[in-house]
């Protein structure tokens, strides 16, 4: 039962359509559902993000979905999720020492770079961290880990969630019903996802040469 539902939710991207009619405004609670779930915990992170968001911008095209509820409903979802990630890793790191998963599991040396990463690239790590695969789920899990300030951590989650929105749920409801996107879908996700991976590599750079600048 637990697989089939779980299949479903990998599923979900590819037949929004068909559920519309039957569920009607719980649509939007099924939505929620499955990106607030793929977010808030770091082994579900195979299920579908940026392509439900993206189709889901589609049926807003045609009249079918409400573009203003879905923004709403996906920034509440990513925001939230974030922050019950981090939550999990500061409950973690408040366990004793020697019980602690991460440092059974992982060196100390992989748990220190992580750390270092978020004080190389502080907001931009934090903001940026959704667009690149496994980091959105890390990144807000090892700030808690880390106690990074979380009322930071919401400012700076919080204009990622709008940013990773927008992307993916305009980019949908101004490209999702051209002939050529909808035959070309997959590629089409992978064209956007390039572009913005490319753009977060450089707000990185950016940012990480603003720290290496001496003080003066």
């Amino acid at each position: 039962m637990l697989l089939e539902f779980i299949q479903f939710l990998r599923e979900i991207d590819k037949v929004i359509f068909y559920y519309i009619k039957e569920l009607g405004v719980y649509i939007y609670l099924l939505l929620f559902a499955v990106v607030f779930t793929k977010t808030a915990f770091v082994l579900l992170t195979f299920l579908p993000g940026d392509s439900t968001v993206f189709t889901s911008g589609t049926l807003a095209a045609i009249d079918k979905l409400d573009l203003t509820v879905l923004f709403i409903v996906f920034i509440l979802a990513t925001t939230l999720a974030d922050s019950n990630n981090y939550y999990i890793g500061k409950t973690i790191q408040k366990i004793p020492l020697k019980y602690r998963p991460l440092e059974r599991f992982i060196p100390d040396q992989t748990i220190e770079k992580a750390h270092q990463f978020l004080i190389n690239y502080d907001r931009v790590a934090i903001t940026f961290s959704r667009f690149v695969p496994l980091m959105r789920t890390m990144t807000p899990f090892i700030s808690g880990y880390m106690n990074y300030s979380y009322w930071k951590f919401v400012r700076y989650n919080f204009a990622g969630a709008v940013i990773w929105t927008a992307v993916w749920l305009f980019g949908g409801y101004l490209l999702g019903n051209v002939p050529w996107v909808e035959d070309n879908l997959v590629l089409t996700l992978a064209i956007i996802s390039v572009f913005v991976f490319v753009f977060t590599g450089y707000a990185y750079v950016k940012q990480f040469k603003k720290k290496q600048k001496p003080s003066l």
